[in-house]
């Protein structure tokens, strides 16, 4: 038999099902995830009729209680990102309430925690990825060690850039559009100091840390889970992206270009 819930626990309970949603789609995860996250936590605290509708702006969720009553709350999300171990964290923490149900004060400690619990520590992980994965990328596509090195170089560059603009961003094709712009600087004056020697080979590796490749991968699975309206939000936004991150690129060759600097 379902259980019975009171007016403030469900407005409790829903509120921090939504810190859960918010927080899941902020980290990149798909539509059909932050829905089912969310229902499962409602469920898993009292019985009636729970619905949930998500873009990737809005979050709405609607609750009818065994005791005929309805609550209605909402939540605007204003920026989102990608980042997967923030995203496996919060999956974990799902699981952990449908199973406890722990109170909402300790859930609301935890997706904080999550959130915001390593803000401002550098990843040596993270940097490492970075690198290698430019300097692989450039040597892949025809470059030489030099290149390779080039790219690393850049890449290692970009990483603090990204940790100090990068939560600080209003807007991401603006910022996408900056970040690509300096990138493309600094890989010309890589070749320019002697440090790389084919430019094309070591923008191409900077190039890679930058598609919105799960973005598009999110597009289409948000498609193929029959959430239409989201899949072509993302796969549109992955295209701006795109395009922004191209013309960063082409401003900072023109640039040097008009300076009469060859590379």
């Amino acid at each position: 038999m379902e259980k019975e819930i009171t007016c403030f626990e469900a407005a409790r309970v829903m509120e921090k099902a939504l810190d859960v949603g918010e927080a899941m789609l902020c980290t990149g995860a798909e539509i059909s995830r932050v829905e089912d996250t969310i229902l499962r936590i409602c469920h898993s605290y009292g019985g009636g009729v729970i619905d949930v509708f998500t873009i990737l702006s809005l979050i709405i969720l609607s609750w009818h209680t065994t005791d005929d009553q309805n609550f209605t709350q909402t939540r605007r999300i204003y920026s989102y990102s990608t980042d997967l171990g923030k995203l496996e964290e919060l999956n974990a923490l799902s699981r952990y309430i449908c199973a406890n149900k722990p109170s909402c004060d300790e859930i609301e400690q935890k997706v904080e925690k999550i959130m915001h619990g390593d803000r401002r520590r550098i990843s040596g992980s993270r940097m490492a990825g970075y690198v290698l994965g430019a300097s692989a990328f450039a040597i892949f596509f025809g470059g030489n060690m030099r290149d390779g090195v080039a790219a690393g170089m850049v890449a290692l560059i970009f990483y603090f850039w990204e940790y100090v603009f990068g939560p600080r961003s209003k807007n991401r094709v603006v910022y996408t559009l900056l970040s690509s712009f300096a990138v493309g600087i600094l890989c010309m004056l890589s070749v320019l100091c002697g440090v790389g020697v084919h430019v094309d080979k070591v923008m191409i590796g900077n190039i890679m840390l930058q598609i919105p490749g799960i973005n598009m991968m999110n597009a289409i699975r948000d498609m193929m889970c029959g959430d239409m309206i989201t899949g072509l939000l993302r796969l549109m936004e992955a295209i701006i992206l795109a395009v922004a991150i191209a013309a960063g690129f082409a401003l900072a060759i023109i640039g040097f270009t008009k300076l009469g600097i060859g590379v």
